[in-house]
Order: C-alpha cells, then structure tokens, then sequence
C-alpha cells in the first residue's frame, strides 16, 4: 500500500501531545485493519501507510494493540453517528430496522463490502485484542441493546407484533448484521436487495 504521510498538527491535545494530525492517522489505520484484519497488519505496515514513524507510534499508542483500540474507538464513532442520522426521521420502529438493514446491506457491496468492517475484523483476532477486546465486547453489547430498543419500541408502536420474543430476535438480528459483513469480504451479498430485505424483515412480522 502506498505510503500517505499524516501531516503535523498546529495543536497539541491536553494530557498527551500529538505532533500529527491524529484523525488522518486513525483514518489510515482504520483502512489498514478492514482490509487485513488484526494480525495481518504490522507496526510497518502503519508506518508505510502513514508516514508516521514506530517510534512516535509506540510513543502515542505503546502497542498495535494500543493503536487498534484507539482505531476502533474512532470507527465506532464514525458509525454510530452515520446510523442516528439515518434513523432520526424514521417514523416507527419496524422502519429503524429497515433503514438499519438497508445501510448493512450498501456497506456489504462494492468496496466498502470488500474493504470489510473493523468490528468483524476485530472479532477474528480477539484473543490477540488486549484492551481493544473490552472495547469491542462492549459494542456488541450495545449494538445488541439497540436492536432490543428498537424493536421494543416496535412492539410499542404497533409496527411489529406484541408477542414478538425481544431478546431472541435481536440477537438473530446481531448475528444478520454482522454476518453480512463477512459475506461481503469473499463475494457479493445478493444480487437482488429488495428481495434480501424482505426475506430479513419477515423476522419480525
């Protein structure tokens, strides 16, 4: 992968200085860690990426593991922000789950389906996480709460059945999500993504 170096920051953070511009470099690593997952990317491979050197590396981050969790963070962000502008507008809860599927469905083709998601890519080599582990574990344990609250919030509304079992049709849901993005690295999810759609929506009639 050709290198891309990070350019200087003007402005340091309080508590640890950042002589670079942190965002591009998260950005970077970010793409680094979809593509290759955990184990297949080394603190050269960032360097090359970045530009950033292993020492000021190990000097803001201590670790892959360090900068892995750091990436993470900032791909969770990045996601959860994209989904809440998504779903704002959306008028009941059997549509927020539309909406959300209708999202996996666009990252799982082309290249971001074949770039991959970093929370999959992190779940392959969790055992190798260290501190990114905690973070990871707790994303899917809130993805999973927000699909409860969702549907929850269906069952509320009218728009998904009363006697719908909550607590097993997220995680049927969860594992949905997730397994797309998986799919999607080795080929493509579906040729037809309405039909994809419907047949995922039945879950919840």
């Amino acid at each position: 992968m050709p290198s891309s170096p990070v350019a200087p920051s003007a402005h340091k953070s309080r508590g640890r200085p950042r002589e670079f511009d942190e965002a591009a470099f998260l950005d970077a690593a970010i793409t680094l860690f979809r593509h290759r997952s955990f184990s297949g990317v080394s603190i050269s491979d960032i360097t090359e990426a970045t530009g950033l050197t292993a020492g000021s590396i190990y000097k803001a981050y201590t670790d892959k593991q360090g900068v892995f969790a750091k990436a993470l963070e900032r791909y969770i962000d990045q996601r959860e922000m994209r989904l809440r502008e998504r779903l704002e507008h959306v008028k009941d809860g059997k549509s927020r789950i539309a909406e959300l599927l209708r999202d996996y469905v666009a990252l799982s083709q082309g290249r971001d389906g074949k770039l991959g998601c970093m929370v999959v890519a992190g779940i392959t080599d969790i055992e190798q996480l260290g501190v990114a582990a905690d973070v990871l574990n707790q994303q899917l344990k809130k993805r999973l709460a927000a699909l409860k609250a969702l549907i929850a919030a269906g069952r509320d509304d009218g728009s998904i059945p009363a006697d719908i079992d909550i607590n097993a049709t997220a995680s049927v849901l969860l594992a949905l999500l997730q397994g797309m993005r998986v799919v999607a690295k080795a080929s493509t999810l579906t040729d037809d993504a309405d039909a994809f759609m419907r047949r995922a929506l039945r879950l919840l009639d």
